[in-house]
């Protein structure tokens, strides 16, 4: 049964094509996320004191980031579609497979909007218990996209 968890739209102040370069490759996230663990970014935050807890490995290619997740094992999570400079569709399969569209559209030089959406494979049961937790996790990760640095990382 799929399940459909749209974010908010959140408005970025990046140049749309900044954005894109970087949340279509994997290796530039992954420069970012390697920046930002040396830098102690977040260090205080629970969420991601809480994602330690469970994610034991994180690696990154062009288009695959690799997890490996407590209880679960490896995850891969796959670029399967680009549309520049406005869309970035990624899969994977957890207990449950599942696609996320990163949407961008550009509003002007320095204002770029972002919207995701989740579309999984849940069962009733799980659907029941995370929908409302998706939700929130999607709205967060949406927002936190908008303090991220695009125009200088688009270029490491």
């Amino acid at each position: 049964m799929s399940t459909r968890v749209v974010s908010e739209i959140y408005k970025i102040d990046s140049p749309i094509d900044d954005v894109y370069a970087v949340l279509s490759d994997f290796k530039k996230i992954g420069s970012l996320f390697n920046m930002a663990k040396q830098m102690n970014v977040g260090n205080n935050d629970e969420r991601l004191a809480k994602a330690k807890e469970y994610i034991e490995d994180v690696r990154f290619e062009d288009d695959v980031c690799y997890l490996t997740v407590k209880k679960i094992g490896q995850v891969e999570i796959v670029v399967v579609e680009r549309e520049e400079p406005k869309l970035v569709k990624l899969e994977a399969n957890l207990p449950f497979h599942f696609n996320l569209w990163i949407q961008l559209l550009d509003k002007g030089p320095y204002d770029t909007r972002v919207k995701l959406t989740f579309d999984g494979d849940l069962n009733m049961m799980m659907k029941m218990l995370i929908k409302g937790k998706l939700k929130k996790g999607l709205d967060q990760f949406a927002e936190g996209m908008t303090r991220i640095p695009f125009s200088m990382i688009k270029n490491m």
